[in-house]
Formats: structure tokens, C-alpha cells, sequence
């Protein structure tokens, strides 16, 4: 009975959490701080005004929808990502309740800043369209396998160049799993010949968008026509054409990312200083999975949790990382992005394609032995167990460079006061 109060009330806690930073959003557009200037809106300007660039499809579908109607571009941005919010929350409501996993660990990745809650680095961005994208892309490739008809191919393949335009990120968690499992799947069914006649015939407009898009990073001049372009509907500076976060985004140093990730010192308050950060990611990396293949450890009684095969979901999940990480570690040093990519994009593959007979033996045995390491350690089996790690997860994937090991209650706590704080004086 002690249990079930402690875990239902921390349940409310988070819900309430999330509301109240939602809220706190809200409050911050109302009161203009999510202006011209700030770094997640300008980068969605970003369109083909200067040349074919890559990021540049949804700046321009703004661009032409502000030559036909008037309205605010920052209100429209804004209003577009409270949208893919919306939508997404409500998609993964629908997966954890089709697939009976335990709703209590849902409102945990929202709380920590996966998604929803932090503006810096979601509003306005592009992660959940991109996601609510890989889930229809999933769809379209699991109606083809399972009918044959080549209509929901050129779909997926319509999806996929859609997501490419919007972002090159969709090429980790969209692309490159799907063209995987389709080779597998290929290799089991069909001649080696028409294999490969077939895998190229399913993916070959879809690579080569990403080729052509791989020559257009775009550059400073670049920068300078695509805020001109905006100069009729708003009003640009020399300030903000130099300042302005388009012209990082539309570029990425190779050789920071990788000392980001691997080498960089964690600070931890008082006592510890200049301490590799690595083993804090690897421990990062080995928490997650964890929680995500065992999510039905927690059952608070409140719905019903169906039992799920562990090993068939750490096939997707590890299936999902050996796609992504390659971003993790070249293109972002932005966890707070990828981990959500990897997670998300996990439990909607998994929705579609969970049969034994649909993964490599390899990737099965891989994960029958990561698994029953985990049956072999009795408070990883437990509900409190559970509950104890995902509460003092550390908060280290806002960036690769770990900022610490704080709890995320403290945390929470500390970000809630200090929002009140600024609206009583506000």
C-alpha cells in the first residue's frame, strides 16, 4: 500500500511538472522571449531563397505561406511545435497503452528535458515532427512488407525524402534502419541477385536526396541571402545576420564533436574537478537501456501491463543505437536530441516489426545475454529497483559533455523554484 502511494504520487508530481513548465512557455511567448534572436526560431528560417541547403524545406513552406497570408512567423513557428508536441505526447500515450507498457515511466523522459520542457532546445525545432515522420515512415515500410504493394514503398520513400529536407538527422533513425531491416529481410527471401536489384530499387531516390544534400551545408553568404529574403515580412539587422544561430546550424566541426563526447572534463560541485566524462556517458548509455527494455518492471496497479518479450525489444533497441550513434558521436553533440531519436524511435519500431524470425541470431543472442545479466542482479528485477535509477538517473545528455550527477527530483525542484522566483519578480 506504502508503494503504491509513493509511486502514484510521484506520478502527480510529474504530470504536474510538465504542466507547469508547459505553462511557463507559454508565459515566456506571451511576454515576447522567444523573439527574431533566439536561436531556435531563426533556425527555422533557414529556405531555399539562397540556393538548395540542406534544413531549408520548412523555412520554405514558411516562406511561401507569408507571401499569401499575413501573420506572425515567430507565433507560427511556435504554435507548430506546441502542435508536434501535442501530437507526439498524444502518439506515445497510444504505443504505451497498445503495447501495455507501464504509463508510470512515461512522464520521466518528458521531466527530463528529452522533449517538452526545455525551450532552448526544442522550441521551435524540428525533433517532433521529425519523429511523428519516422513513425508514418515505420507504418508505410510494415504495410508494404506485409501486402506487397509497391504504393506504400513509393510512400515510404515519400516520407523519408520529407524528413531528409526537414533535417539530416532522419537519416539515423529513419533511413538507415528501415534500409537495414529491409536488407535483412531481402537476404532470407530472396535470391542474392534480386536482392540487391531489390534494395536499390526501394532506396535509391531516398540516397540520392541525401547525396545532394550532403554538397549544400551552405555558408556565411549563404546566411546573409536567406535573412534578406525574410527583410519584406520582418526586420533584419547586421546584428542578427552575424549573431544569428542559422549560421552555426548550417555547419558542424567534426573534430569538436568527437573531444566533446570522449574527452571533455565533468564539473562536479565542491569536491571533484577536470574528471573524464566518458565513463559517466557509458553508464549513461547502459541506464537507458535498461529502463527502456524494462519498462514493465514498474506496475503501480492503476492499468493493466502486459508482459513484454525483453529480448525482442533490446533487438530494436540495440538495433536502433548501432543506426544512431554515429551521430551521437560525428554530427551532434546535442544528447538532449538524440536520446529521445534513439528511445522513441525504438518503441515505434518495435510497434511494427517484433518477431524473433525479423533479426539477425546475432542481434537475438546479443541481447539473451545482455538480458539475463540483468536477471542475474535481483534489485534490477524489482519494482523499486526501477523506480530508485530512474529517479537519480544523472541529467548528463543535455550535451556529451556531462554537467554533472544530479538526481532529477533535486533538479526538478531547483528549476521550479527558480521559475516561480522570475514570474513573482517578472
Amino acid at each position: 500500500m506504502v508503494k503504491k502511494i509513493i509511486y502514484r504520487s510521484t506520478f502527480c508530481v510529474m504530470l504536474l511538472a510538465l504542466v507547469w513548465q508547459t505553462t511557463m512557455h507559454v508565459w515566456d511567448y506571451i511576454h515576447g522571449v522567444y523573439g527574431y534572436d533566439y536561436g531556435c526560431i531563426n533556425e527555422m528560417l533557414v529556405n531555399y531563397q539562397g540556393g538548395l541547403v540542406r534544413r531549408g524545406l520548412f523555412g520554405e513552406l514558411l516562406f511561401q505561406a507569408r507571401g499569401v497570408f499575413d501573420f506572425s512567423i515567430a507565433s507560427a513557428i511556435v504554435l507548430l511545435y506546441y502542435v508536434s508536441v501535442v501530437l507526439l505526447t498524444a502518439l506515445l500515450v497510444w504505443l504505451f497503452k497498445k503495447n501495455g507498457w507501464s504509463l508510470f515511466v512515461l512522464p520521466f523522459p518528458m521531466c527530463l528535458y528529452v522533449y517538452l520542457c526545455d525551450p532552448y532546445f526544442l522550441i521551435g525545432r524540428r525533433d517532433c515532427w521529425l519523429l511523428l515522420l519516422a513513425f508514418l515512415c515505420y507504418k508505410c515500410y510494415y504495410e508494404y512488407v506485409k501486402k506487397g504493394d509497391i504504393k506504400w514503398m513509393l510512400l515510404c520513400n515519400a516520407v523519408m525524402i520529407l524528413g531528409l529536407l526537414l533535417h539530416e538527422a532522419s537519416l539515423f533513425f529513419m533511413l538507415i534502419p528501415i534500409v537495414l531491416f529491409d536488407m535483412y529481410h531481402l537476404y532470407i527471401t530472396q535470391t542474392r541477385g534480386k536482392a540487391v536489384l531489390f534494395l536499390i530499387s526501394h532506396w535509391l531516390f531516398p540516397v540520392c536526396v541525401l547525396i545532394v544534400l550532403i554538397t549544400k551545408h551552405g555558408d556565411s553568404a549563404l546566411v546573409a541571402q536567406i535573412w534578406n529574403s525574410w527583410s519584406p515580412y520582418l526586420s533584419v539587422s547586421e546584428e542578427l545576420v552575424k549573431e544569428s544561430y542559422m549560421s552555426r546550424t548550417m555547419n558542424w566541426s567534426l573534430e569538436y564533436d568527437i573531444q566533446n563526447v570522449t574527452f571533455p572534463s565533468v564539473w562536479m560541485p565542491y569536491f571533484i574537478w577536470k574528471i573524464p566524462a566518458w565513463p559517466f556517458n557509458l553508464y549513461l548509455f547502459v541506464c537507458i537501456y535498461y529502463l527502456v527494455t524494462r519498462f514493465n518492471t514498474i506496475n503501480v496497479g492503476i492499468w493493466k501491463v502486459n508482459k513484454v518479450n525483453n529480448v525482442l525489444l533490446s533487438n530494436v533497441v540495440i538495433l536502433m543505437l548501432i543506426c544512431i550513434f554515429p551521430f551521437m558521436l560525428l554530427v551532434s553533440c546535442d544528447w538532449g536530441r538524440d536520446f529521445p531519436y534513439w528511445v522513441i524511435g525504438s518503441l515505434m519500431f518495435f510497434h511494427f516489426f517484433h518477431r524473433k524470425d525479423e533479426f539477425p541470431i546475432f542481434l537475438t543472442r546479443m541481447s539473451e545475454r545482455f538480458q539475463g545479466w540483468i536477471d542475474r542482479v535481483p534489485v534490477l528485477n524489482t519494482t523499486w529497483g526501477y523506480f530508485i535509477l530512474i529517479m537519480t538517473l544523472p541529467l548528463g545528455f543535455m550535451h556529451a559533455s556531462v554537467s554533472g550527477m544530479f538526481p532529477i527530483i533535486p533538479l526538478q525542484l531547483k528549476h521550479l523554484i527558480l521559475t516561480g522566483k522570475w514570474i513573482v519578480l517578472a
